[in-house]
């Protein structure tokens, strides 16, 4: 009897609890992007490196997650990250450096009264990415431009920060700072190595989520 009655309280127990939990989930699916601007770099034969500079780029992706009622919000995002290069030691040089990005994120939602449908927010992330070297190389050292069309895989982390408006319970839009950083790595051209300098891009970022 006593078996049966402690059953019987776990089950109530349990039937109060999943329908909260299930409704404190909020799935969404969201798209995001505007201009991004990355720091000079340095690139070049190991050590002769000269500093590279971009162009104004662009950053665009999609993602899918869910939030929690108490402000946490988890999801995977994948992204596109372009940056075209203006000059490397000087001299203008043509082409540019794609990121094909795959992150897992975090972010926690500021829900305060007096803001009503506005909530800051901020999130980081981890992940890879897939990057295309694309783009003419100035090798100081022998005064020519060189042509790079390769690819490599990267470490990524990325953090956000900024605010969202809640259009209704369906559809939200945000309004952000974004920064991601993919790693650099090594090339070989002509017989030499060819230091790639990290990604180091800074944009910011519109967003729509319809939530489900």
């Amino acid at each position: 009897m006593r078996k049966a009655l402690r059953w019987g309280v776990a089950v109530t127990v349990m039937a109060m609890i999943v329908p909260s939990v299930a409704s404190a989930q909020n799935f969404y699916a969201a798209i995001r992007g505007g201009p991004g601007w990355t720091s000079s770099t340095d690139s070049g034969p190991v050590g002769f490196e000269d500093k590279t500079e971009f162009k104004t780029g662009f950053t665009g992706g999609g993602a899918f997650g869910y939030a929690f009622s108490f402000g946490l919000r988890a999801e995977g995002e994948m992204a596109f990250l372009y940056v075209p290069l203006k000059s490397e030691g000087g001299v203008d040089v043509d082409g540019s450096v794609k990121n094909y990005l795959l992150m897992a994120n975090a972010y926690y939602d500021l829900k305060i009264a007096a803001l009503g449908p506005v909530k800051p927010y901020i999130g980081f992330g981890l992940g890879v990415a897939r990057v295309n070297d694309d783009h003419e190389v100035f090798i100081d050292s022998l005064g020519i431009k060189d042509d790079v069309d390769t690819w490599r895989t990267a470490f990524a982390y990325q953090a956000r920060v900024g605010i969202t408006y809640d259009i209704n319970k369906l559809v939200d839009v945000s309004l952000g700072y974004r920064y991601v950083h993919v790693d650099g790595g090594q090339e070989t051209n002509r017989g030499m190595t060819i230091n790639i300098g990290g990604t180091n891009n800074h944009s910011l970022e519109l967003g729509v989520a319809f939530k489900f």
